[in-house]
């Protein structure tokens, strides 16, 4: 089984061949556009793992698929004896990225 172990907006992310993930919003990346990951901490083929210290000197190529938001989160904010009650929505943006560059 082949999958990459990527790091990026400080979190982690492990790829397998054909699958997306969502990653944090990228202002600059359009639908279509293709991205350069160099973090990447883990390379595992059938045969052999490559293990960065801390990263790999390589770099994989990522298209993003889409531009999307997350789920709704409700945010409610009170004061206790006072009648203050402000409700406010909140939805994530994440881009929607597919690795392309390894094989």
């Amino acid at each position: 089984m082949k999958y990459l172990i990527i790091n990026t907006s400080g979190k982690q992310f492990c790829f397998k061949p054909g699958e997306w993930q969502d990653i944090d919003f990228i202002k600059n990346a359009s639908i279509g556009n293709f991205l350069f990951l160099n973090k990447i901490l883990l390379y595992r083929k059938p045969e052999k793992m490559q293990l960065g210290k801390p990263f790999l000197q390589t770099k994989v190529l990522g298209k993003v698929i889409q531009e999307c938001k997350g789920k709704k989160i409700t945010v409610l904010k009170t004061k206790p004896k006072k009648k203050y009650t402000r409700v406010k929505g909140h939805r994530q943006l994440y881009t929607r990225i597919q690795i392309h560059g390894f094989e």
